[in-house]
């Protein structure tokens, strides 16, 4: 049989490894996310203000609890490797580290929340915003905890090929969320109308429940008790501790720098006014859907990638890769296309069209969905490379690429853009694309390089 016909088989043969676990982890984060969406929706019918609001709110919050949970994403890659090593043991003690770790996160990122007024009162953001932004991180505290466990509970579900589990959890957790964020937003069934902190207690809600049933699934389920979950025995072995942070503060100091990016430049868009935030908060609410599936493959990838590694099948390790990097490309393509031709469907959801303040605020939408289909796709070749290195437990490369890609690229550029060529937000958005694109190559040359390297052992 011919060289590529070989190598075409073997990677339809990794695209069906991969598939399974990156639908079930994009499932449950595309739950999340859908979640998240439709609350949006509701806020937006408490008018423009809210919905202003909201785009800093949501980013501020996403932002800082990627930052916080960053470090606990290295559970899945290290209890995939140990899956595919057997050492089951190592599971359990990889899980209970991820427990006090999540605890200790927990506490500074609650204090931040509680005194976020006078941060972004340091930014200048607008004072309009502020206050109701202070009442749903009040409220949110609350779910700060759970939610980092959660996170915990689910790396171990997926590193152990149960991912199943957290898509049943997040199911029932995004309907607790929709029905509390109603109820508590609104005003309905007695309960007074809360607003945008009625959002902050609804999503504590998701996380409480979504917490409690995935630890009776691990309490009750025989495929876990190999594992050992629940016998404490932390304070024995600090050796995995220690493994986590070495291999996790890479992927954790590059995340804290991209979602600090994120927010830097939510703040730029801020300091441009009111309608510029209303109209970023449109499009990030769709590219926010888009980038799910290509955060969850990238996961996979990680996943599959260090299996292989543990299995010593190093044969499979660059077909893994391709094989996610195809899928990723498929998927932008396609969401591109939506974003391109489709900008007024999409924007319609949030804004009444036919109001005519409203036409410069979808002027602006419609040319950022145009960016944001080319910024996408470079920015998902560079997530998937990343998640592919990390399963060979190369974190390093990928964190000095994604911090020069954005701080020393991307947000130079996006300030230079929009303030002193006077593109505004779509300035902004330029410098993101171009930042992001510069990163996607070079981390792709990295995995070609490495790749290569474990083609060769095999």
């Amino acid at each position: 049989m011919p060289i590529a016909s070989v190598e075409q088989l073997s990677i339809k043969k990794a695209t069906k490894k991969i598939i399974p676990l990156a639908l079930s982890m994009g499932g449950t984060q595309l739950l999340t996310v859908a979640g998240g969406f439709l609350c949006i929706l509701m806020l937006a019918h408490l008018g423009p203000g809210v919905l202003a609001a909201s785009a800093l709110m949501i980013s501020t919050q996403i932002s800082i609890m990627v930052i916080g949970m960053s470090l606990l994403f290295s559970l899945s890659i290290l209890i995939g490797h140990a899956y595919g090593a057997k050492d089951y043991l190592a599971i359990g003690n990889y899980l209970q580290h991820g427990w006090i770790l999540a605890f200790i996160i927990s506490i500074p990122i609650m204090l931040l929340f509680w005194f976020i007024a006078p941060v972004l009162t340091f930014f200048h953001e607008p004072p309009s915003v502020i206050p109701l932004i202070k009442q749903f991180f009040h409220a949110y505290i609350f779910a700060v905890l759970p939610i980092l466990w959660v996170i915990c509970n689910q790396q171990l579900c997926y590193g152990a090929h149960q991912q199943r589990l957290v898509i049943v959890a997040s199911s029932m957790g995004v309907a607790v969320l929709l029905v509390s964020a109603y109820v508590l937003i609104f005003g309905k069934f007695g309960f007074p109308a809360l607003g945008v902190a009625g959002l902050g207690y609804a999503m504590a809600a998701q996380g409480w429940s979504s917490l409690i049933l995935l630890l009776i699934f691990l309490k009750r389920r025989n495929c876990f008790v190999q594992y050992d979950l629940f016998t404490f025995r932390a304070h024995k072995n600090k050796n995995y501790l220690r493994q986590m942070f070495k291999f996790g503060w890479p992927m954790s100091l590059q995340m804290s720098a991209e979602m600090i990016c994120f927010f830097i430049i939510a703040l730029m868009i801020g300091w441009i006014g009111p309608d510029a935030l209303a109209a970023s908060q449109i499009v990030n609410q769709f590219v926010f859907l888009t980038v799910v599936p290509v955060f969850a493959l990238s996961q996979a990838c990680g996943i599959v990638v260090g299996q292989a590694r543990g299995e010593k099948n190093f044969h499979e390790i660059k077909n893994l890769g391709y094989a996610s990097l195809r899928i990723a490309l498929i998927w932008s393509l396609l969401t591109a296309s939506v974003f391109i031709l489709f900008p007024k469907l999409l924007a319609s959801f949030y804004l009444n069209l036919e109001d005519s303040h409203n036409t410069y605020i979808f002027h602006m939408v419609r040319w950022l969905f145009l960016i944001a289909a080319f910024s996408q796709t470079f920015d998902s070749i560079r997530n998937i490379m990343t998640g592919a290195l990390r399963g060979l437990f190369d974190t390093r490369f990928p964190m000095y690429i994604g911090i020069i890609a954005l701080w020393f690229i991307a947000v130079p550029l996006a300030y230079l853009l929009a303030f002193i060529f006077s593109l505004g937000v779509y300035g902004i958005s330029l410098g993101f694309a171009l930042g992001v694109l510069i990163g996607a190559i070079l981390v792709m040359y990295r995995w070609r390089h490495k790749s290569m390297g474990f083609n060769e052992m095999s």
